[in-house]
């Protein structure tokens, strides 16, 4: 009991760590899904986007300039640049599963016994192989996201510790009393790993804002009285010492933490701005300012003072709306996603209602409202490779339907005090924990179907550079400049998946639903004949994004040069327009004629 009481005031996170690691079943279902959701995607290599250039990135430093900087440094210490496809997405692998358990731990630091083992495994199971995931993974170092979602539940677990110190400290000194030291150095702990974080990929600050709401939502919803002005003499005599939320103080203490969390997140965003002058000018980077987009804060904001910003603003909630509500027909993680919005609804409406709780029916929202704040910064629809906070949301319904059934069937176990009803209850928590088990097998499909995609997008591409470098090496001479123009397209049959063709009926139900808001909204993501756009990444090429990066193609000769054939790309930034335009009449890739000898360059044709 004394343990107990011990693990609420300083959270006990060796143990919770230790409990979870030790225990079998957890360790069993996280590391089955692990190697079911990656397990392809490891053993299978493929150069995408984003892969030619990373001696570009990491050695010259251009990830750096835009703020990405934790893999820069952590390049100048063990060796990343180089493409080492196998080595880097088995550490991304084992990286994600030490977040999952981490994450696992903050929430258990909350929830506790309240929810057995088993839902805080498929917690870990559901955010590990949450498919969306698979948008940013086939990109080079998976632009740092498992050190990202790492780090970022390590600054909430300090978060989260000097919630519990500050809490003791009012307990024992008096609501008045100062933070001491050790609170502050919590705190200015939470601020520095969020700043790794945020180091890695810009859009973990938006999950750390979420998450810790959704951390005080937790709280909320853990609390079984409805506030300390509402209990009697008798209950306080009757309520256990050691109950999981001291109420008094607690409206306070949100106050508190969201004031804090604030100041954390001021903190690690100077130190973000000071890391990146600091890094340009030990390292000399000056010169690549001008080749990258600066993502400072007040930059992105930029568009909100423009002419037009409202209707602007109204376009991007009507995306929003698609991409992560009406996509729910065709998109497994949007549906999972959606699916667990439900539950976190219920549930946290179940215990405004029951408790009288305003401070929950204000936590949700808000919750939602931080996840989405991305779109006000950038100025448009949040991109699902930027969507950070959608695996941890979808494993926050989980836990919050494991505590509901378990506390649901608890409830009317004691209540009825039948042998026959016990039976039942266990029979409705098996059948939970199945619902469960399919949810997590659908999504390890779904991943390991995208990243077979992403395999069969590479075969074809390489497919396409042999054939193109034969007709050159035959017919031409390849010392010349090349220049490609028009636009690779991936054969359909490969990416079909990705679409939802306009005779499906998903489509209808897709096109009923958006016509409520805007009878055109829908057709934004007409991607011609293949129907609308709905998987993002999946549908992009290699081929394609080498031919215009960084405004040449020469990540698109880096390509053929790393599947063996040399070429030599043009220099001569002005002679793409006139080789555009020279081109409008060619005959497009693999029919005859597709390649043109201009004199000076080749032309080769898509």
């Amino acid at each position: 009991m004394e343990k107990y009481r011990e693990t609420k005031t300083t959270a006990d996170w060796n143990g919770m760590l230790h409990k979870l690691c030790g225990n079998r079943l957890y360790m069993g279902i996280l590391l089955l899904t692990a190697g079911c959701a990656y397990g392809y995607k490891v053993t299978n290599v493929t150069i995408g986007i984003d892969d030619t250039p990373s001696l570009y990135y990491f050695e010259e430093g251009l990830i750096a300039i835009v703020g990405r900087w934790v893999l820069f440094l952590l390049n100048k210490v063990i060796s990343l640049a180089e493409f080492a496809p196998f080595v880097t997405d088995f550490a991304a692998v084992l990286l994600l599963t030490a977040a999952a358990i981490v994450w696992s731990a903050l929430f258990y630091s909350v929830f506790g016994e309240k929810i057995p083992m088993t839902g805080y495994a498929y917690f870990a199971a559901v955010f590990v192989s949450c498919p969306l995931i698979s948008e940013v993974f086939t990109y080079f170092l998976h632009n740092g996201i498992a050190i990202g979602y790492l780090s970022c539940a390590v600054s909430l677990c300090c978060m989260r510790e000097w919630q519990l110190s500050i809490r003791k400290q009012r307990k024992g000194s008096g609501l008045g009393e100062k933070p001491d030291c050790p609170a502050v150095t919590k705190l200015a702990a939470a601020a520095v790993f969020l700043w790794i974080a945020m180091g890695c990929y810009e859009s973990f600050m938006i999950l750390w804002l979420a998450g810790l709401l959704l951390l005080l939502l937790a709280e909320r919803i853990c609390m079984e009285t409805v506030c300390c002005s509402r209990r009697t003499k008798k209950s306080e005599k009757s309520r256990p010492e050691n109950s999981t939320v001291k109420h008094c103080g607690m409206e306070a203490g949100i106050f508190a933490v969201l004031a804090a969390g604030a100041a954390a997140a001021l903190l690690a965003i100077i130190l973000r701005s000071l890391m990146i002058a600091v890094v340009t000018k030990v390292f000399h980077l000056e010169y690549l300012q001008g080749e990258a987009v600066q993502r400072s804060v007040t930059e992105m904001l930029g568009w909100m003072v423009q002419t037009g910003a409202f209707g602007e603003l109204i376009m991007i909630l009507k995306r929003t709306f698609v991409l992560y509500g009406v996509f729910a027909y065709a998109y497994l993680p949007i549906r999972i996603f959606v699916l667990s919005a439900v539950v976190i609804t219920v549930v946290t409406l179940v215990r405004v209602i029951r408790g009288r709780d305003l401070w929950a029916l204000i936590l949700l929202p808000t919750a939602y409202l931080a996840a989405f704040s991305l779109l006000f910064i950038e100025g448009k629809a949040t991109l699902y490779r930027s969507a950070q906070f959608l695996p941890i949301f979808c494993g926050y319904g989980v836990l919050l339907f494991v505590y509901a059934v378990w506390k649901v069937t608890a409830w009317w176990e004691r209540k009825t005090q039948k042998s026959q009803n016990s039976r039942i209850c266990r029979g409705v928590r098996g059948i939970a924990i199945l619902v469960l088990a399919v949810i997590v097998w659908n999504q390890c499909m779904d991943m390991t179907k995208w990243f077979y995609i992403d395999k069969q997008k590479y075969d074809a591409a390489v497919q396409t550079v042999d054939q193109i470098a034969l007709d050159l090496e035959r017919d031409f001479d390849t010392s010349k400049p090349v220049i490609f123009t028009g636009n690779y397209e991936i054969p359909y049959s490969i990416v079909k998946d990705a679409y939802v063709s306009y005779g499906d009926s998903k489509y209808y139900k897709m096109k009923r639903l958006t016509d409520l808001i805007d009878p055109d909204l829908l057709d934004k993501y007409n991607r011609g004949s293949k129907g609308v756009w709905v998987a993002q990444t999946p549908a992009l090429s290699v081929i394609d994004w080498g031919r215009y990066a960084f405004d040449s193609d020469a990540e698109l000769v880096k390509f053929f040069a790393m599947h063996g054939h040399s070429l030599v790309a043009c220099g001569d930034i002005d002679r793409y327009a006139e080789a555009e335009e020279e081109s409008l009449k060619l005959p497009e890739y693999p029919q005859d004629g597709y390649i043109v000898d201009k004199g000076d360059y080749i032309i080769v044709h898509f």
